[in-house]
């Protein structure tokens, strides 16, 4: 009764369903779907084939034609079959789609509209945190907690159920050999690989493209934006850098319309996290300098005094100034300036904000001061640089 009492329990907090079978056959569930009964007829199959399929310790998780995703796990020698959820809030289209496919109208087309607008939407890290109480960890482990990805398949009557288990198990490891050649390019900070690396040649079931509509891919997107991020911080990259780093991506994702622009956003995720490792990791620098580097990219938004630098770390004006400039041949104020452009740099090509906006955010005097900086770096306005970014 471990296992239902534990299952009950995350029921009660999120009141996403859970089902749990014993050789192939549900012995418990906590809730019944409100949803027409050929609706609920297909999704019963969908879990049927995915605990007939699911042996062994792999957490997966599928998500089916309808946009319902379930995380499936083997414990105490029960599947465990957690959902449905949603992963993003995109879900009206599939709404109109099922109430076609189905035929429904009237009372059974609320309902299923009813049922999208209740489900619960949860993140990456929510995913986790539940398979992390199911595994019974009194600490969040998400290093041993590690889910992959299948997507559902439509099979018929005579479809053999071993080679369904063999080609999915296939592709989990398939994907997971792509993903690892992935963040050991971000890892070693490898910006000449992750430029030239081809994702023309990942097939669809890898990655970022192994589900077949453009919400998920987006949806699969932030999840490959999470994992860099993670390698990157383990890399030593400064988690509030690495955060500011997301959210512009994040913010470029959102902005993908079409569908070939896919890839070329990977590509600049595997690029920014792989440059953020070589260049703010700091290898190279002294253990002053680099306190002195970090403490600036943290504060770029603010206006920076060698006072409040100094005050941080300890140390006196004079001290810091002869230590920064014999290090890195430029001034802090001079470092500063730079550091403030390329922020700059990226908040234009990453982000719609005006430049006065950037001017402000960035704590420039004014936008003429900021206008004057940029050309003088950059040899460009700020303006003629959104139009042809020359890096």
């Amino acid at each position: 009764m471990k296992l239902e009492k534990i299952a009950y329990n995350i029921y009660y907090m999120t009141n996403i369903s859970f089902s749990i079978y014993e050789n192939n056959i549900k012995i418990y569930e906590t809730n019944h779907m409100l949803l027409p009964e050929i609706f609920i007829s297909e999704i019963e199959n969908d879990k049927q084939t995915i605990i007939e399929n699911h042996k062994d310790n792999k957490i997966v998780r599928i998500q089916n034609n309808c946009g319902f995703t379930f995380i499936c796990l083997f414990l105490y020698q029960k599947n465990v079959v957690f959902g449905p959820f949603l992963i993003n809030d995109d879900y009206e289209n599939l709404i109109d789609e099922i109430i076609f496919k189905y035929h429904l109208i009237n009372e059974e087309a609320k309902m299923v509209e009813n049922y999208y607008n209740s489900m619960k939407i949860l993140s990456e890290f929510q995913q986790t945190f539940i398979v992390n109480i199911l595994h019974g960890l009194e600490v969040l482990d998400v290093e041993r907690i590690k889910i992959q990805n299948i997507q559902v398949k439509k099979f018929t009557n005579g479809s053999s159920l071993k080679q369904v288990n063999d080609y999915t198990l296939k592709q989990i490891e398939s994907s997971h050999e792509v993903e690892e050649m992935l963040l050991a390019i971000v890892r070693n900070g490898d910006i000449e690989v992750a430029k030239s690396f081809d994702f023309q040649n990942i097939s669809n079931q890898h990655l970022i493209y192994k589900n077949n509509s453009f919400t998920n891919m987006k949806t699969n997107l932030m999840i490959f934006d999470a994992l860099c991020n993670r390698e990157a911080i383990k890399a030593g990259v400064d988690p509030l850098l690495a955060n500011k780093i997301s959210n512009n991506i994040k913010f470029y994702i959102n902005k993908i319309s079409l569908s070939s622009e896919l890839k070329f956003v990977a590509q600049k995720i595997l690029i920014t996290y792989s440059k953020a490792v070589k260049d703010y990791t700091l290898l190279n620098y002294s253990s002053n300098i680099k306190k002195i580097i970090l403490y600036i990219r943290k504060n770029l938004t603010y206006k920076i005094s060698l006072d409040d630098i100094a005050k941080d770390l300890f140390i006196t004006k004079e001290h810091l100034s002869r230590l920064f400039k014999k290090e890195m041949g430029i001034t802090i104020s001079e470092y500063i300036i730079k550091a403030k452009i390329q922020e700059a740099k990226n908040l234009l090509k990453q982000t719609d904000y005006n430049i006065l906006d950037i001017a402000v955010l960035l704590n420039f005097a004014n936008s003429s001061h900021f206008s004057n900086s940029f050309k003088k770096i950059t040899g460009l306005s700020p303006s003629d640089y959104r139009k042809n970014p020359n890096d």
